[in-house]
């Protein structure tokens, strides 16, 4: 079938493309420079002309398809009645508060099994669930023959954002929150970091939505146009990305002071006492060396990831690498932890596990040998991406 794929230059976009085109598919990218994420009429009508054109000149597109979910490509679906797949990698993920997420055309495929459902009981027909997924072909190739002990360049590596270079509403809103507030919210910060895969931020009886509202008033966080916002959801997400962002860089010291820790990421990131800063790493070829190269790759998932299993994870075990991961409810619902990855519960689990798996090669290299049988296998794109596919139309 033939299929529109908007190309807005996503790190996923050449391996997913392949793998359509492998699936038996004709592939067409899209590509428009946009500055709004609801409100484009230029966008819109070059979409909508590119959808009629192929229906009135040549073969018709079965559907659109894009990773992540964007209201002005659903707005142009919609009125040409095409089907438009999205698949959802990010999260928070803030066009999914667009009123265009009911568009009859939308199959959003969403990665966080919990937040699927939450828009399920919100009465939204238009969502599914999938995890992510790899390409597994590729990074068979990538990481050699499995049995073989990998050359080491690594001790210790966290590959991810910081989020210091990142806009963030909370930090432009502290300075002007009552000291009361403020030291509330800070102590609830305190909390979510000691224990990993329970999320207090959510919980009513730790943070009361009344707080919620109180913090708004110094935010005015607001969205107009196509947006139809949870104020209160919105609002915790913001809490939860300023929790990831305080969490990391107080983890990376940690682990800094005790073994050789290497850090990709951003460019401009502020210096971390005892971790050394190796720069950005290209996803197609870098990342995956990275990740097979490291004795121990660590994951400290975003936490406005509620239950799913972030894309890191599954790229580090796709490549081969050994992953020492923070507990996420759906890692323990695919993988067997201590036998295909290891989960830990809190920081100083975390540490300790860190300090016993580089003096086990042995037991760490068949974890690793293990975790990426299981990821090749079960969150290969030539799965996920037909099941989609054949359940989308």
């Amino acid at each position: 079938m033939k299929i529109l794929y908007y190309d807005w230059n996503e790190f996923t976009g050449k391996d997913c493309r392949m793998v359509l085109e492998e699936l038996g598919h004709e592939v067409i990218p899209f590509r428009y420079d946009w500055n709004r994420l609801n409100e484009d009429p230029g966008f819109e009508t070059a979409l909508h002309k590119e959808l009629t054109d192929a229906g009135t000149c040549g073969k018709p597109y079965a559907c659109a398809f894009s990773f992540n979910f964007f209201p002005v490509v659903s707005a142009a679906c919609e009125r040409m009645n095409v089907v438009y797949i999205s698949w959802i990698f990010d999260s928070p993920h803030l066009p999914l508060t667009s009123r265009m997420v009911r568009n009859h055309v939308n199959r959003i495929w969403i990665f966080d099994r919990a937040m699927y459902l939450q828009m399920k009981k919100e009465g939204i027909s238009t969502v599914f669930y999938s995890p992510l997924g790899v390409n597994s072909k590729r990074l068979r190739e990538v990481s050699g023959k499995l049995d073989e002990m990998p050359v080491y360049e690594h001790e210790v590596t966290f590959l991810g954002s910081l989020y210091d270079n990142e806009y963030n509403f909370y930090d432009q809103a502290a300075e002007y929150l009552p000291e009361y507030l403020r030291g509330y919210l800070e102590g609830v910060f305190a909390a979510q970091q000691q224990i990993f895969g329970a999320d207090l931020i959510g919980e009513e009886s730790i943070l009361p939505a009344e707080k919620i509202r109180e913090l708004n008033r110094y935010m005015k966080f607001a969205l107009s146009g196509s947006y139809q916002m949870n104020l209160d959801q919105v609002i915790r997400d913001i809490l939860r990305k300023k929790v990831t962002q305080e969490e990391r860089r107080k983890l990376l010291e940690r682990f800094g002071k005790c073994c050789k820790l290497d850090l990709y990421t951003q460019e401009y990131s502020p210096v971390i006492e005892n971790v050394y800063d190796l720069g950005r790493a290209d996803y197609m070829k870098k990342m995956p060396r990275i990740f097979h190269r490291s004795k121990i790759n660590l994951n400290f998932t975003m936490r406005s990831i509620r239950s799913g299993i972030p894309l890191r994870a599954l790229d580090i075990m796709a490549a081969g690498g050994f992953l020492l991961t923070g507990y996420q409810q759906e890692l323990e619902e695919y993988f067997v932890n201590g036998q295909e990855l290891v989960m830990a519960g809190s920081p100083e689990e975390m540490q300790e596990l860190i300090l016993y798996y580089l003096e086990h090669d042995r037991e760490r290299m068949e974890i690793a040998q293990r975790g990426q049988e299981k990821t090749l296998n079960l969150f290969d794109y030539r799965i996920l991406l037909k099941k989609m596919i054949e359940e989308s139309l």
